[in-house]
């Protein structure tokens, strides 16, 4: 924590700032180590260029924050008031503003320029902010606190290492298990108890959530990326079906993930062409990736690969990993491998890749590995085939 707000003092007073809030789920836990999903109880973290941070958030989060919290400076609100007072009962986003206004004043800084994260921050928060502090001048700085916190620290790349060894154990129980004839409700299970045991044993002191999607869901009941469970107790795995399984897991908010294409039964020729030039794409970026390259060079290296085969793509070819929730995008976009993404990678930069092919009628091949840049290349965190697979 020291490092980090060291970092972005750095940036602040390169930025000519004198304090930033973070308003963001990720950029708050990043900056005061206590992760918090609002529910509808926003939070913030001030901090300045000088001083002792302060943490803002709902009095029910006052228990966790306190034993988390990196900062000594803790403010809390009620759901009705900024004190718990019954009379000109104020909603929280205002109770949220008051205190930091307060905080701001006690440090002589109602006429700073104060960094926000204008990527994240609502509009009626920011109005709410411009009305509180109406000398203060409010300057973006997503991009600054972004960029200090896709750069992973050693600590941060134990956890998201041990997450991704907790999806290696899912999907390998996955694989070990998949069939002719296996359900939905046992494939995941078996995967996800494995997990839950592991995560248990391994990191008693850290919370974690485990999830496995068998990939034998029905669209009727589907909701794009999420949580949702979406298969029944009949949906089984059949022979000349195709399954793309997602195994992910997180520890203190930290994601691992693996996924990998699996075809039931012998494979006809499209399919086998299908895989050998989704993998050989996958492995080209793979080779691609040194400090250096940027992001956009990475994803047109798996595209020219999928090109020269005559096929073609609608997505990109990975995302950004670290402090994700399905409750919070679950990605970190400045980090998403995209023809647009200029972005140089460094040294414990942590990204997905997974170019995918759709094949009409009968689904998207997609493997889907984590990968740490490293000062050489990079480091494939998954201990799993990376070729063609069939049961």
């Amino acid at each position: 924590m020291n490092r980090r707000l060291t970092q972005l003092r750095d940036g602040m007073a390169s930025s000519d700032l004198d304090a930033i809030i973070a308003t963001s789920y990720a950029s708050f836990y990043y900056l005061t180590g206590v992760p918090i999903f609002p529910y509808g109880r926003p939070m913030a973290a001030l901090v300045p260029r000088e001083g002792e941070p302060t943490i803002v958030a709902s009095v029910i989060e006052q228990a966790h924050a306190r034993t988390q919290a990196y900062a000594t400076d803790l403010r809390f609100y009620w759901d009705y008031n900024p004190e718990p007072e019954y009379e000109n009962p104020r909603p929280p986003p205002v109770s949220l503003v008051h205190h930091l206004r307060c905080a701001l004043a006690e440090r002589n800084l109602l006429r700073a320029r104060i960094g926000i994260e204008e990527r994240m921050l609502p509009l009626e928060q920011h109005s709410n902010l411009c009305a509180a502090l109406p000398r203060a001048t409010l300057v973006g700085a997503s991009d600054l606190v972004d960029r200090l916190r896709i750069v992973h620290s050693d600590e941060e790349l134990h956890l998201i290492r041990s997450a991704d060894k907790l999806a290696d154990l899912g999907l390998a129980t996955f694989l070990d298990t998949v069939a002719p004839g296996a359900t939905a409700e046992g494939l995941a299970r078996s995967a996800r108890e494995q997990m839950i045991d592991a995560a248990l044993t391994q990191h008693p002191g850290a919370p974690f959530f485990a999830r496995v999607d068998p990939g034998l869901g029905g669209t009727a009941k589907g909701a794009g990326h999420s949580y949702w469970t979406t298969w029944n107790h009949d949906d089984r795995a059949q022979a000349g079906q195709l399954l793309t399984p997602v195994v992910s897991a997180w520890l203190w908010g930290y994601d691992g993930n693996v996924e990998r294409t699996i075809w039931i039964g012998e494979p006809t020729d499209p399919v086998r062409r299908c895989f050998d030039v989704m993998v050989e794409a996958n492995e080209a970026a793979i080779a691609a990736i040194r400090p250096g390259v940027t992001l956009a060079q990475i994803d047109r290296v798996c595209k020219e690969v999928l090109a020269r085969h005559g096929f073609s793509t609608r997505t990109g070819s990975g995302v950004g990993r670290g402090i994700t929730d399905y409750q919070a995008n679950a990605r970190e976009l400045l980090v998403d491998v995209r023809l647009y993404q200029d972005l140089a990678v460094t040294p414990g930069m942590v990204f997905s890749i997974e170019p995918n092919i759709e094949l009409e009628g009968v689904g998207t091949f997609r493997h889907c590995n984590t990968v740490i840049v490293t000062a050489t290349g990079c480091e494939v965190d998954s201990s799993l085939p990376r070729g063609p697979i069939w049961r």
